[in-house]
């Protein structure tokens, strides 16, 4: 049985700032930039006597045909911000288009506080410069995120945190479903049907969608003329905990295909022209806006 949103693991009654406040707010101070060098270990998964559902390789080969899109500069170093707990923190949008609407807001907000710091006769060493010029969306695989967000939390972290971070519009959706206020930040809500499955390669999957629409259509591709069942919502971080917890025994998750966004392959290969030869995303330096 897929995980609901509305269980303890998905964030339970205790629901933190919302992303979207904390974007707000950190942008307005984003008009200069400092790269910096901190001891960053990302281990290996530790071994385990008892083997979940899946080994962490499968969960890595679940994972890894789905983009992320995330912030960086020419070089590939990312964009890391302070939030209000004083962590610095990175984040890998689900969609482009998220990350695209991200930064084009962080560069419109950084002029403007810039021009009303020269209105109000600062000097340029007070000003700055506006960090967001030179950076641009980059794209790395699912499972690559879930890694740096997986071991952001141990001590060995080196003082970066990573959160996966849904669509505004994907997060309306789910708290409609659910009825609450808000999404605790870090958690990502999956869309399904009970019972919904489709045969791939031979082999029986049931699919996750980021995107409500997208399980819509897909449903309604593959079942013409059908009512469309009841939205059921899961959440993706709680899904993998599943999957790799010693002695796993819900075997429908071993059959779960994780749906990219429509254009999100598309989209990752735009990112990969615009980067061109530089790395996608470097591990071991950031920029803290």
């Amino acid at each position: 049985t897929k995980k609901s949103i509305g269980g303890t693991q998905a964030g339970g009654g205790e629901i933190s700032s919302s992303r979207r406040k904390w974007i707000q707010q950190s942008i307005l101070v984003a008009s200069t930039s400092v790269v910096v060098n901190p001891k960053v270990v990302f281990a290996a998964a530790e071994d385990s006597t008892k083997e979940g559902l899946l080994s962490t390789n499968d969960v890595a080969g679940l994972l890894h045909p789905v983009p992320t899109f995330t912030i960086v500069d020419k070089r590939g170093i990312p964009f890391m911000v302070v939030g209000e707990d004083a962590k610095v923190t990175g984040y890998f949008f689900t969609t482009y288009g998220e990350a695209a609407r991200i930064l084009e807001v962080a560069k419109n907000s950084a002029n403007k506080a810039i021009a009303q710091a020269k209105a109000e006769g600062k000097s340029k060493e007070e000003i700055g410069t506006n960090p967001w010029t030179k950076a641009r969306v980059s794209s790395i695989p699912l499972d690559s995120a879930i890694t740096l967000v997986s071991k952001s939390t141990a001590s060995f972290g080196g003082g970066n945190f990573f959160r996966i971070a849904p669509a505004a519009d994907d997060i309306e959706d789910a708290l409609k479903i659910t009825g609450q206020e808000d999404l605790a930040e870090g958690k990502v809500p999956m869309f399904y049907y009970k019972d919904f499955t489709f045969e791939e390669d031979g082999k029986k999957r049931s699919p996750l969608y980021f995107r409500k629409s997208e399980l819509e259509n897909d449903f309604k591709k593959r079942n013409p003329g059908e009512d469309l069942p009841k939205t059921e919502i899961t959440e993706l971080l709680s899904v993998l905990a599943e999957l790799v917890r010693p002695g796993g025994t819900d075997n429908e998750l071993k059959t779960l295909k994780i749906m990219a966004p429509v254009e999100s392959l598309e989209k990752k290969k735009l990112c990969d022209k615009v980067g061109g030869k530089e790395a996608p995303f470097f591990v071991g330096q950031r920029i803290i806006v």
